[in-house]
């Protein structure tokens, strides 16, 4: 798929300035934390990128623009999309603007494309699920494809009791490693797979076509306009009385619910977030996001929302900021426990099958981390 051309930086600025503690050491005279963030603006996924971007103005809005007591804005900078624009952006975020970190990062390619550019530079995703994502100074508070689909296996084998299973996905890298997680977490051995084109699939009929007559239970994974297209090809061709079905987060987020509307009745998901979780920070944020959306938050504004935790966190640390986010440990978040492993520092956290019942995910399992 051909992206619209690069439409340049949009420098955004958090208001707010010191108060309370004392500035730490920064690479700027008045000790500002400056935040290169990395989203799309134009291309396929700008309205993920406008929902990344709200989530993370929203944190420093509610930290009175202030990331560790320390005066901080937002770089803001637009990928469109594509990894040669990612890269172009991160070299003028870190050269021109001489921003402290790089976040958000919603594609892979962009975010490997990002890493490599970055070198001395920290990167923190917000949602980028590549399994190889990653190095020292790259810091996941999202999740890894393989990670995603193993706990919809752990989840699958235990509800369904390991049954025979198709697995059915956009041929691209996050459709191919959640397909392999969720495989080897549902430990039936190979599974059949369906792969539709990237990008260029409108009619799913006859790849549904292709479910094996003995298959109990379809596992698929799709996300934007394409969750879209399967969830209402799934339902109005009458597949949801002839197999079982099961699907990744992006399939059932909030995202895309409304576009998907009662098609997506009934279908069980399982993802790291659920809008309706009990606890604190939660409570407290969708409570925000609704006020300024009138909408439930997605997993894309949770984990943007963590990225500037996780820096709020870092900074308040002082000192080098590389060093203090491989440092900061448990996180609080509206998902629940969240840690940063010591080594890959990709998130360790619980995910959950949810069902979409009246216009709600509600919780009905929660997956442990995989040991």
């Amino acid at each position: 798929m051909r992206l619209p051309p690069v439409v340049g930086l949009v420098v955004l600025m958090a208001a707010g300035c010191g108060g309370g503690s004392a500035p730490q050491p920064s690479q700027h005279e008045d000790g500002e934390v400056r935040v290169g963030v990395i989203v799309s603006q134009t291309g396929v996924f700008a309205l993920l990128g406008d929902e990344m971007e709200q989530a993370m103005r929203l944190f420093l809005e509610a930290s009175g623009g202030e990331l560790g007591g320390r005066p901080a804005r937002l770089v803001v900078a637009d990928d469109g999309g594509t990894p040669g624009q990612g890269r172009q952006a991160a070299r003028r975020l870190i050269e021109r603007d001489r921003v402290d970190v790089i976040t958000g990062l919603l594609a892979s390619p962009v975010a490997e494309a990002v890493v490599e550019e970055a070198r001395g530079t920290p990167v923190v995703v917000a949602n980028a699920g590549a399994d190889e994502l990653g190095g020292p100074g790259v810091f996941r508070v999202s999740f890894t494809n393989h990670e995603h689909g193993h706990a919809a296996g752990r989840y699958a084998a235990e509800a369904h009791g390991r049954r025979p299973a198709v697995l059915m996905a956009s041929d691209y890298s996050a459709g191919v490693e959640t397909l392999d997680g969720f495989e080897e977490g549902y430990g039936a051995g190979k599974l059949a797979r369906i792969l539709t084109p990237y990008g260029r699939t409108l009619d799913l009929a006859p790849y549904l076509a292709r479910i094996p007559p003995e298959a109990e239970l379809l596992y698929a994974f799709y996300a934007g306009g394409e969750a879209v297209t399967f969830a209402k090809a799934f339902k109005q061709l009458g597949y949801d009385a002839r197999i079982d079905l099961l699907t990744g987060q992006n399939l059932m987020d909030e995202d895309v619910l409304a576009a998907i509307g009662p098609d997506a009745e009934g279908v069980v998901s399982v993802g790291l977030y659920a809008p309706v979780l009990e606890n604190p920070e939660n409570t407290a944020f969708v409570a925000r996001w609704q006020t300024r959306t009138g909408q439930n938050p997605s997993v894309v504004a949770v984990q943007s929302w963590d990225a500037m935790r996780l820096l709020d966190r870092a900074a308040a640390r002082g000192g080098d900021l590389m060093t203090e986010l491989g440092r900061v440990g448990e996180l609080p978040s509206p998902r629940g426990a969240l840690r940063l492993h010591p080594a890959t520092h990709d998130p360790v956290q619980n995910w959950y099958a949810r069902q979409y019942q009246n216009g709600t995910n509600r919780v009905i399992a929660t997956i442990p981390p995989k040991e």
